[in-house]
């Protein structure tokens, strides 16, 4: 179904055949979480028709929920008296794909059934999900004449909006909400979508106040008190300043938990364009915090520990004879084979037996699997460590920034993650042997691959079922005892369910995931970059059908792969460059 919007309000630009359900590529690349957002270009629908029928009484209804306002008086406009009172729009968001129309079709005289293709769903809290490929939703509507005309008089129940994806991009916008570390003092971003229209601080506020999400639980936790509300449901920004005014359930008096309280909105309050300082109130007093201003701009003013930095080590090239140098990876591809940009590491070589290179962040340690997938083994100061044998199957190792090496493997007919303390004497066996992080989860799943987040409070896992097959992408929140030791994982969410095949992943910042792997069976094994809590997109560069193994070097423009062949091929804009001959490439930490 197409419509033309009665009016839409664009400066200096005109807009042409913007009204309609179907619109241009079904692939779009992502928005960057918490860029700066704009009011959204302003579109406005018809009414209904005097004479419509029943079915354009539906379609129009579905259309004018993408107008750019949240009051929705239009689509309202639609229903009828009683229908109208108990419609929440904001109750859910179903994404369908822009290269597919929306089926409307009467069943018979006062009901209309539509159907739509979609791609994604958003819940009343902001969470994005994307869905299969394929899948299809459903909604009946009951109508009656009222004065003559037809008006929707039965709305589905839970049934919010349908949007499509342009629109989406268009009235909404990923936002970060943030949670405290139960094992450090950092934050921890959760990706919620918000109307990005008036009251946008307002919105983010109101998220703060609310919960973990299960994939974060025990590995993170809110300082604001439960039960907290805003005494009046808006935070009003005057002069750059966004007043956040409490109900009287106060923080307790320690001084880190108030602090870490007012990180929290500082930090997700300053993605809001308009917004340069926060003043947190409680009954309309001022919320102190001794030595801090009143309404601090940015963490750095709370003293709030700031965003560890990258890893200074370099990254690791091992040859296909065993050799083993760092290299520069700000002169990847000066000399291919020798020169300024590589020189020998420590170890300088290690046997072809082993596969599977990982380095620790300081680059002082380094482990690789044994051919058979059996056996892990570490290097330090270039001395040999074996670890002893506990699982087999084990997937390529993966250090973190708190010095853990993780692994999965599958020990007693059953899958597994295991950690290795490497900041203990490795002949320590009691404190240096691994030790299994508890996911109920990958119960008969095999583990295919692991990757910490560059905070190391996420784990990603990719897992297949027991043939192999159907692969899984989950992200889960690190639960860690008082010394840092991970004992177990969160209840996962999910992502990238359409992929069909998964090779290997990385993260490339706090909240995507690089992908190395393909939709469909027939299509080339390429990258896709996914966004935990939004969506998945090709990234902007060709296929690479021969690669195994993905890294980055620099975020999504840095982004590494190894091919089956001995390539180590860099993301140059759209395409891949040749910059080495080797069996591995293992950046720190990654």
């Amino acid at each position: 179904m197409r419509y033309r919007p009665l009016l839409v309000v664009v400066a200096a630009v005109v807009l042409a055949g913007c009204g309609g359900i179907s619109s241009d590529s079904p692939v779009r690349p992502g928005l960057e979480v918490g860029a700066a957002a704009a009011d959204p270009v302003k579109i406005l629908f018809p009414g209904p028709a005097s004479g419509s029928s029943a079915q354009q009484i539906v379609q129009g209804f579905l259309r004018a929920g993408a107008a750019s306002d949240e009051e929705y008086e239009v689509a309202r406009s639609f229903l009828s008296l009683s229908s109208g009172t108990t419609w929440r729009p904001d109750s859910s968001i179903m994404v369908f794909t822009d290269d597919s129309a929306v089926s409307v079709k009467a069943v018979s005289e006062n009901t209309v059934k539509a159907v739509a293709k979609v791609s994604a769903s958003i819940d009343a809290n902001g969470r994005y999900r994307d869905l299969p490929a394929g899948t299809t939703v459903e909604a009946t509507f009951g109508l009656q004449k009222v004065a003559g005309e037809w008006r929707i008089s039965s709305v589905p129940e839970g049934f919010g909006l349908w949007l499509s994806a342009s629109d989406v991009d268009r009235l909404y916008q990923p936002f970060r909400i943030h949670y405290v570390s139960t094992f450090d003092r950092s934050l921890v971003p959760d990706v919620r979508w918000f109307f990005v229209g008036k009251g946008l601080a307002t919105r983010l506020a109101r998220a703060q106040l609310g919960s973990p999400p299960a994939y974060l639980r025990g590995a993170v936790r809110s300082d604001v008190p439960v039960g907290t509300r805003l005494t009046v449901d808006a935070v009003p920004v005057d002069n750059g300043v966004a007043t956040v005014d409490l109900t009287a359930t106060k923080p307790g008096g320690d001084p880190v938990r108030r602090q870490n309280l007012w990180a929290q909105f500082v930090a997700t309050l300053s993605q809001v364009p308009q917004v340069d300082r926060v003043a947190l109130k409680v009954e309309g007093s001022d919320l102190d915090l001794p030595g801090v201003e009143k309404a601090p701009a940015s963490l750095a003013d709370l003293g709030f520990p700031q965003t560890p930095a990258a890893p200074a080590a370099q990254p690791l090239l091992r040859t296909s004879n065993g050799d083993v140098f760092t290299v520069d990876p700000a002169r990847i591809g000066e000399d291919r084979d020798a020169g300024p940009a590589r020189r020998r590491a420590t170890p300088s070589s290690i046997a072809p037996g082993w596969v599977w290179l990982a380095a620790s962040k300081d680059g002082k340690d380094t482990a690789a699997v044994g051919g058979d997938r059996a056996e892990l083994s570490r290097w330090r100061e270039g001395r040999q460590i074996r670890v002893g044998r506990f699982a087999t199957q084990l997937t390529r190792p993966s250090y973190d920034r708190q010095d853990f090496l993780w692994v999965g493997g599958q020990s007693d007919g059953s899958s597994g993650l295991w950690v290795v303390n490497t900041r203990v004497d490795p002949e320590d066996t009691a404190r240096a042997r691994p030790t299994q992080v508890a996911a109920p989860w990958l119960r008969g799943r095999s583990i295919l691959a692991v990757r910490l987040s560059p905070d190391g409070q996420r784990a990603a896992v990719v897992s297949a079922d027991a043939a192999g097959a159907k692969p899984r992408i989950d992200v889960a929140g690190v639960v860690r005892s008082a010394n840092g030791t991970p004992e177990s994982l969160a209840e996962p969410v999910a992502l990238a369910p359409s992929l069909t095949l998964v090779r290997d992943l990385v993260w490339i910042d706090e909240t995507r995931v690089a992908l190395l792997g393909r939709m469909a069976s027939t299509s080339p094994v390429r990258v896709w970059i996914s966004q935990i809590g939004g969506r998945t997109t090709a990234a902007e560069a060709s296929d690479v059908p021969a690669a195994q193994s993905i890294t980055t070097v620099n975020g999504e423009r840095g982004l590494v792969v190894t091919t089956d062949s001995g390539q180590v091929l860099l993301r140059a804009g759209s395409s891949w460059l040749d910059v080495a001959k080797g069996t591995d490439f293992a950046v720190p930490a990654t």
